[in-house]
């Protein structure tokens, strides 16, 4: 201000004081000649009033200088509607005393002293007087510096100012004292335009000087007839009427004024000599609102039209406020739309018609907003108003903010939105809301298409590339953090088999299915994707290495879950799992992946269906953690028998009654002198109740040394079975797994002939299940041990044939006497030309060599008259019996 040679100023802390103060001195008749503003960092209610405030006709002939960090939306509003405004950035702070220099039309001349105290000293005395009486809560008004400081922040109640160019929320500027003229006394136009009609030249013409003097425009008319002539040529604010007029009455001229559309609600005063109450009723009834009378104090006649005045300022406020709104809503890029509390639409800007293909605001307003813009969902279905979460909103006032949902066009094609409503409140009762809404379009289609970037268009996973990349980001947290986490790669069996019997749609729902299940049971940061054709691949980050087997295993048995349709039936699906384990270690995600392709093929080559670890040779680290605790909980299952047997029926095809086109489980056997065979699937149960897969438990047996161990625990509770069942003696045989580690092992092979030995069950009656696709690592030794126990009476069925490489091998090399056909050749044998032949041919082979063939997974009367067919013995699978636990079987049903 000094710099600018401002003789005299005020500072202010606050918005609503500079409101207050700008109010006080216009009433004492001495306004400021500039106000300068600095602008919050976010428009404030208080700053919002202030600059409405100014915005008043009797304001706008005053300068304004705002300061402001930046030009926003609602400051450009206010500018661009208020002609005497400069703008100016605080970046420019240079430039505030030659704006306000230019302002106040100052000379820019040196500085000089302060002026002595003059009118406009006096004036703010009285304004200071009149501001006493709420001196006692008002903080006092900062002293502003003669210029900013860089290192210092002046801060006004609830705005956080960024240093170097600041200031107080607003300075007024006085002008300079006016030299002494006739119009000196006269106050500032207040912008209220005045007609007074009177018949009387000398009324007229006093009123007029009174009206003037106290800022009000001032036209005058002698009659009605040039009232009425001066009204529509004319824009009015407020009438003031004589009764008596020379052509008529007072009354007569308000009905006709009010009659002219434009002055309807436009307040009328009548004037009269003397006080009648019928011409007060009258000119009541005839819609003035005030009677005046030309004998009472000038004062009081005063008081009466500034009543008026400030009612038409008001109006003139709201009708400013609202055409200032609806040039915003008509210029925002959003559409906005109200609904009042029955959710009716109630207004629409320009931007919400454009958007949503119409011409008029007509063509909506009225209507139920649900009905006309979000009726359905995004594939057309009806979206019923009692669950539409936007029409639910409308009654119940919520706010619901930045919702992505479905709008409709005039010609019902579908507008996706981003929007947000807003509850209106009116004394304390939900009115309605206002919905502000954007067309997401454009967005919507990038977001496509970055999602088609990493992920997999048929399944919704994430692609090979994008895991890839995931994967990468894990191994950078295992080098800094340290600890596990596991790459599962997952591969559904006979996916190939399954595409030609059942189509390639079929197939892919499969993937589908699956990957829904799989991804119900992820953890933040697990990560699901599709690698290729039927492979997934599943990253668990941070993992225990003591439950990784029972983890990664549960997910192989999700896909059991999965069917597929097959003419009238429903197969279930299956899937090999091969695990790696990810540590600071892991060079590279390359090599994960492939490490656990690996472990997939070696539990394809195990039988399919299987869960494979893959541990290297320099993993040292790795395999002691993933056998920690291991070797215990096998000894501890074993002291306390928590491993336990479940039974399923192996039937002889030729003595089956009631298949094939019985309902499964309602066969019996012709012959009931004919023996029946029980495969024995061996489970170990957990302290807490919940049971162990063998498909987890047996590799850690192996790899801890505890499979014989168990092997041996089983023949024992199997001869005690037998023992107890020697009224079946003859007629029921078990068959149970023996490993081929056990079958290598000379001491457990020795110890099991020494049980069955002593046992008194007939050696016939059980028969020893070689897994076809398990590693052998002596040939010779397993031939040998087999020889003992065949010697004893035992017998031997080779298992999963037909799925490894070494088949025929082990055919033609190992004392068998039953050769049992894996089940995903069998269960494809009555739609699958190929399955019928290679079961055939497995068949025909094995009765060369006088071996008996049970057919697995015999699930349909349809599987099973082919497997008849083929020349088959026996067969196994749902169809003829689900697996139940042995202690519950009753032999003699069969």
């Amino acid at each position: 201000m000094q710099a600018a040679q401002v003789g005299s100023w005020a500072e202010l802390d606050s918005y609503a004081d500079t409101l207050d103060h700008l109010q006080r001195a216009r009433d004492l008749g001495q306004p400021y000649a500039l106000v300068i503003l600095g602008a919050p960092a976010r428009m404030t209610r208080d700053f919002d009033d202030l600059l409405l405030y100014l915005r008043n006709p009797r304001e706008l002939k005053v300068p304004v200088l705002v300061l402001a960090h930046e030009r926003t939306a609602d400051l450009s509003v206010f500018l661009t509607a208020r002609p005497e405004t400069q703008f100016l950035l605080w970046a420019n702070f240079s430039k505030i005393p030659t704006v306000i220099r230019q302002a106040v039309g100052a000379p820019a001349a040196p500085p000089v002293s302060a002026p002595e105290p003059n009118r406009i000293d006096r004036a703010k005395a009285e304004i200071a007087r009149s501001e006493q009486a709420s001196q006692d809560r008002r903080p006092a008004a900062p002293v502003a510096p003669s210029q900013p400081s860089a290192s210092t922040t002046t801060t006004a109640p609830g705005i956080v100012r960024k240093p170097a160019p600041t200031a107080v929320p607003a300075a007024v500027v006085e002008p300079p004292p006016a030299a002494p003229t006739d119009d000196s006394p006269h106050k500032e136009p207040n912008g209220i335009h005045v007609l007074f009609v009177d018949d009387s030249a000398s009324v007229r013409l006093a009123y007029k000087h009174l009206l003037e003097r106290n800022g009000y425009g001032c036209d005058v008319a002698a009659s009605i007839s040039e009232g009425l002539s001066k009204a529509q040529a004319q824009q009015f604010d407020l009438f003031v009427l004589d009764y008596f007029l020379p052509d008529g009455s007072g009354d007569e001229l308000c009905r006709r004024l009010h009659a002219i559309s434009k002055y309807r609600d436009t307040p009328v005063a009548i004037i009269t000599s003397t006080y009648r109450e019928d011409i007060i009723r009258k000119s009541l009834e005839a819609g003035a609102l005030e009677c005046t009378f030309k004998n009472e104090a000038k004062e009081l006649f005063l008081a009466r039209v500034r009543s008026l005045a400030s009612q038409v300022l008001m109006h003139k406020q709201v009708l400013a406020e609202k055409q200032r709104l609806g040039g915003i809503l008509g210029s925002v890029g959003d559409g906005v739309y109200g609904v009042d509390a029955q959710g009716m639409l109630s207004f629409i800007n320009p931007t919400a018609l454009r958007l949503l293909g119409h011409d008029e605001e007509s063509a909506l307003i009225g209507m139920r907003a649900h009905d006309a813009i979000h009726h359905s969902d995004d594939q057309g279905s009806t979206v019923r108003e009692a669950d539409s979460r936007l029409a639910q909103a409308y009654r119940s006032g919520e706010q619901i903010n930045r919702l992505e949902t479905f709008f409709f066009d005039r010609d019902r094609r579908v507008v996706p939105v981003e929007c947000s409503v807003h509850p209106l409140m009116f004394q304390g009762k939900r009115d309605g809301a206002v919905v502000v809404f954007r067309d997401i379009s454009e967005r919507k289609t990038a977001d496509r298409l970055k999602w088609e970037l990493s992920h997999d268009n048929a399944t919704g996973l994430f692609n090979a590339r994008h895991f890839t990349q995931l994967l990468s980001q894990e191994l950078g947290r295992r080098r800094e953090a340290g600890g596990y986490s596991a790459v599962l790669y997952i591969d559904i069996d006979r996916f190939t088999h399954i595409v030609d019997i059942a189509g390639s749609e079929a197939a892919d729902q499969i993937l589908v299915d699956y990957g829904q299940m799989i991804s119900k049971r992820l953890r933040d940061g697990d990560v699901l994707a599709r690698l290729e054709a039927d492979r997934l691949a599943l990253l668990l980050t941070n993992v225990q290495l003591d439950n990784l087997f029972t983890v990664a295993d549960g997910f192989r048995e999700l896909a059991r879950q999965v069917f597929y349709p097959l003419n009238r039936l429903r197969r279930h699906a299956t899937a090999s799992v091969g695990v790696a384990v990810l540590s600071r270690d892991t060079p590279s995600p390359e090599y994960v992946i492939e490490h656990a392709r690996v472990a997939c093929r070696s539990a394809k080559h195990r039988g399919r269906d299987q869960t494979q670890i893959y541990v290297g040779e320099h993993d040292v680290r790795v395999a002691r953690e993933l056998e920690a605790g291991w070797i215990s909980r096998f000894k501890e299952a074993i002291e306390e028998n928590r491993f336990e047997f479940a039974a399923q029926p192996i039937v002889p095809i030729t003595d089956v009654i009631g298949a094939p086109d019985s309902p499964e489980g309602s066969w019996r056997l012709g012959n009931r002198e004919h023996e029946v065979l029980f495969e024995l699937l061996i489970r170990m149960r957990e302290r807490k109740g919940e049971f162990v897969s063998p498909a987890v438990f047996v590799p850690l047996a192996e790899r801890v040394g505890m499979m014989s161990k168990i092997d041996l625990w089983g023949v024992r509770h199997v001869l005690t079975v037998l023992q107890e069942k020697n009224a079946f003696a003859g007629r029921v045989a078990f068959s149970i797994n023996l490993s081929n580690q056990t079958l290598a092992d000379t001491e457990a092979m020795s110890a099991i002939s020494d049980l069955i030995r002593s046992s008194g069950v007939p050696p016939k009656s059980l028969v020893f299940e070689i897994t076809e696709t398990s590693e052998m690592t002596s040939m010779h030794l397993v031939r040998k041990h087999m020889n003992l126990l065949r010697g004893l009476g035992c017998r031997f069925a080779l298992d999963d044939f037909g799925t490894g490489f070494s088949s025929f091998t082990h055919l033609r090399h190992l004392p068998v006497d039953f050769v049992k056909v894996e089940g995903s050749f069998v269960e494809g044998m009555a739609d699958n030309d190929l399955d019928h032949t290679m079961v055939s041919s497995i068949v025909n082979l094995a009765k060369s060599m006088k071996l008996a063939v049970i057919g697995e997974h015999v699930d349909s009367a349809a599987t099973l008259s082919s497997l008849r067919a083929s020349g088959a013995e026996y067969a196994q699978g749902h169809y003829l019996g689900a697996p139940k636990k042995l202690a519950d079987l009753d032999f003699s049903s069969f």
